[in-house]
């Protein structure tokens, strides 16, 4: 890695982004947008030539956008209200899920593609976007809505259960039978994790926090972003997204009496990276080969928004909440996350998948990256006449 090459890069990129965000600003358009499309001018596949010099070290600072993202949000996200949400998280993902795959059958079936490519396709938009759904619920100030607190649930939800499922699709896949014993396995690293997780924090973490803060701030927020990454990198080697990592350390210093604090002086460090993160995710998009498959795309798109939109609006409304916020939280959850990469990149390692699926899910990224500030927030714009929440 040339260093200044990369500082170049995040020169190029900060620059680039400050000046379409300005401009998204302005118009009263969602930052993030504003971001990807940045990324999109300055990416690799934009004529006439990229003006990025070392784009592994900057998808490594976008890495830790993510993570520090998630930190934040899980500052604002305290265990009581975690635990208050397992009900309807747990029941919201599933069903949508359930819907996800079953709908990924049909349009499999309709294009004619052999089976396992329709399953691979379930599993890959079973998941939303964490992190595209975090940042436009920061942006719009919307952190405290009872239809936020639920789709932030739903995705811890959802990023365990793709884990399960894409060990079981790739043991299916190379064996051709079920791994009953490796299922259970993954199920006992989930608990150890999340339990083993809390202990710690109220054990340890919490307690030194506490002693580091009547210190310094400086060294309180060295503290709190080191436990942040600890988190991550054990997250990471059991398994699991470097973002749920970041999520639950941020969920167990929530229940610190200083946490407002924390989410202050972290909120520069998150920012900044959150920024090249969003514009690493556009400077990433090939949107001249959409059209190759422009067809299938299209169809999937509509299928995982109407999958998501019925099984996360229907597992809500069932959980007991209002229609209103049930058609909120179906919304903000059509898109699909990071995560649908990683289960595609399975399938072809395999050698399994006969049709560029790839590409494809890059295209539906792509489009309802776009697609999700606004939806989020022409879901904060429904009100159901009869509902009292």
């Amino acid at each position: 890695m040339n260093e200044a090459l990369l500082v170049q890069d995040l020169a190029i990129i900060l620059i680039i982004a400050a000046v379409i965000s300005f401009i998204f600003k302005r118009l009263n358009q969602p930052l993030v947008v504003g971001y990807i499309i940045a990324g999109i001018i300055i990416g690799p596949y934009t004529p006439p030539f990229s003006y990025l010099s070392e784009p592994e070290a900057v998808g490594a600072l976008a890495e830790i956008g993510v993570i520090l993202l998630l930190f934040g949000i899980g500052l604002t996200f305290p265990l009581s209200k975690l635990v208050s949400l397992g009900r309807v998280s747990i029941i919201v993902a599933t069903l949508e899920i359930g819907l996800m795959i079953a709908f990924s059958l049909v349009t499999g079936w309709l294009l004619g593609w052999p089976i396992i490519n329709s399953i691979f396709l379930g599993a890959a938009l079973a998941s939303s976007s964490t992190a595209i759904i975090a940042k436009c619920m920061y942006d719009l100030r919307l952190l405290e809505e009872p239809s936020c607190d639920i789709m932030l649930g739903v995705l811890i939800v959802e990023d365990l259960a793709v884990v399960l499922m894409l060990a079981t699709l790739q043991s299916f896949a190379a064996v051709g039978s079920l791994p009953i014993g490796e299922l259970i396995i993954l199920a006992g690293k989930i608990i150890v994790f999340l339990g083993g997780s809390l202990l710690v924090g109220w054990r340890l973490v919490i307690p030194f926090i506490e002693n580091v803060r009547r210190e310094s701030n400086e060294i309180l927020v060295i503290t709190a972003v080191g436990v942040c990454f600890a988190f991550s990198i054990v997250a990471y080697l059991l398994g699991f997204s470097v973002a749920i990592g970041a999520f639950i350390a941020g969920v167990i210093i929530a229940g610190w009496k200083g946490a407002d604090k924390l989410i202050e002086e972290t909120l520069p460090l998150r920012e900044i990276f959150g920024a090249i993160f969003f514009v690493s995710v556009g400077a990433l998009m090939d949107v001249t080969s959409f059209g190759d498959f422009i067809v299938p795309a299209l169809i999937i798109t509509l299928t995982m928004l109407g999958g998501k939109f019925i099984g996360c609006s229907l597992g809500t409304r069932i959980s007991g909440y209002s229609w209103t916020t049930a058609v909120r939280v179906g919304l903000g959850m059509a898109q699909i996350g990071e995560f649908a990469f990683i289960v595609i990149k399975a399938g072809n390692d395999l050698g399994v998948l006969t049709v560029p699926l790839y590409s494809m899910v890059g295209f539906v990224t792509v489009l309802t990256t776009f697609m999700t500030p606004y939806m989020i927030k022409l879901g904060q714009n429904i009100h159901i006449a009869g509902d009292k929440a």
